[in-house]
């Protein structure tokens, strides 16, 4: 506990410039009555349904304006990407690091891409754990594109953590605590956002800069 608070006031004065740079932003395009300059900031203006991601909104927040911003969606595309293809690269990324593979059943079980036949489904991404150590999937109606495969190392990010803690006692197998699941895959899909890792992946030409710290942040 005393740990997680030492990390919690070393992030808080970033996290509340992040926070004030944003508000800021958004009271300049939606003015004061819309958003004030104090209290929480409104959460459906943030592009995303649960506001947890800002990426839909980086028209309005991006900081340097004459620098390029990374979307890759189209080279994805051009390249012939498919959903199946943003999971294998997904698989490879943790695996450099010294994680598992994923196993067999994660490829025969998982639902990578809307299902062509009419099946009604929730289409929000989620991973799944079936407790018996061998069976783990991911449920997503993935496009291809740049917002999605972020996602597809989110997701692959809760099966990692679900490989790591399998053979514990079934009252160990589940987060630290309710938030702990989703930063911990954050953390793991942080690095795929990247201007250099999207450079590895042939994904953006050698004429881009990527050690420009300028067009990183963007």
């Amino acid at each position: 506990q005393e740990e997680m608070e030492e990390t919690w006031l070393g992030l808080k004065p970033l996290y509340e410039q992040l926070h004030a740079y944003v508000r800021n932003k958004l009271h300049t395009s939606y003015g004061k009555e819309i958003v004030k300059n104090s209290g929480p900031i409104p959460a459906h203006l943030l592009g995303n349904m649960w506001a947890q991601s800002w990426g839909n909104i980086a028209d309005i927040l991006k900081p340097y304006p004459n620098k390029p911003s990374i979307n890759v969606t189209g080279e994805m595309i051009k390249q012939g990407w498919t959903p199946t293809k943003m999971f294998q690269k997904a698989d490879d990324f943790f695996q450099s690091m010294g994680l598992d593979k994923m196993p067999d059943k994660f490829w025969s079980g998982s639902i990578l891409e809307k299902p062509a036949d009419g099946r009604e489904l929730t289409c929000h991404a989620s991973a799944w754990d079936f407790y018996n150590g061998e069976d783990f999937r991911i449920k997503q109606c993935t496009r291809v594109n740049q917002e999605d495969f972020v996602t597809v190392n989110h997701e692959m990010g809760h099966i990692q953590y679900y490989l790591q803690y399998k053979n514990q006692s079934y009252f160990y197998r589940s987060g630290a605590n309710p938030g702990f699941h989703e930063g911990v895959a954050d953390i793991l899909s942080l690095a795929v956002g990247t201007a250099t890792y999207f450079q590895r992946l042939g994904l953006l030409g050698e004429e881009v800069d990527v050690s420009d710290e300028q067009t990183n942040i963007n």
